[in-house]
């Protein structure tokens, strides 16, 4: 059984595959989680995928945009893959994320990788990881009880 927050967190889900994304999402939601999900870097800092570098910013692309980059401020936790759909993977996350200080340089984030490259893990504890696992040998369950127990240490802002 899968432990539960005593109040609602936010959570940050990266991952690039739509079917792991789902059964993650549904795991972090059935132990308390808001889940905010992206399957790029991309996707994380502009919203979209697909928009046009020639397209000008409006009014409300630019305050959509503020919004959203509000809501990540609120985020408790990140959960984070090192191969991910787009140029950026898991470690340029990292660097632009915390290139935004203040809070966002002390969120956990928990990478879920199928890499076991030495270097690799190194480079990710390097930049401030909290845990690195690997996903074939850790059930989903466990990670999902690990973050639980670290966000619920955490003290309140």
């Amino acid at each position: 059984m899968t432990n539960t927050l005593q109040s609602p967190k936010t959570i940050l889900v990266i991952e690039d595959d739509s079917a792991l994304l789902s059964a993650i999402s549904a795991k972090l939601t059935s132990a308390h989680f808001i889940v905010i999900t992206a399957r790029s870097v991309d996707t994380v800092f502009t919203l979209s995928t697909t928009a046009n570098l020639d397209d000008a910013m409006t009014a409300d692309s630019i305050k959509t945009t503020l919004e959203h980059l509000e809501s990540l401020a609120n985020v408790d936790a990140i959960w984070l893959d090192h191969n991910l759909i787009g140029a950026d993977d898991g470690i340029d996350f990292i660097v632009k994320f915390k290139a935004n200080g203040g809070k966002w340089s002390k969120i956990p984030i928990f990478v879920v990788s199928n890499s076991a490259n030495p270097d690799l893990i190194k480079t990710y504890a390097e930049i401030g990881i909290h845990h690195y696992y690997l996903k074939a040998e850790h059930r989903l369950e466990h990670i999902v009880d690990d973050i639980v127990r670290v966000v619920e240490a955490a003290p309140e802002e």
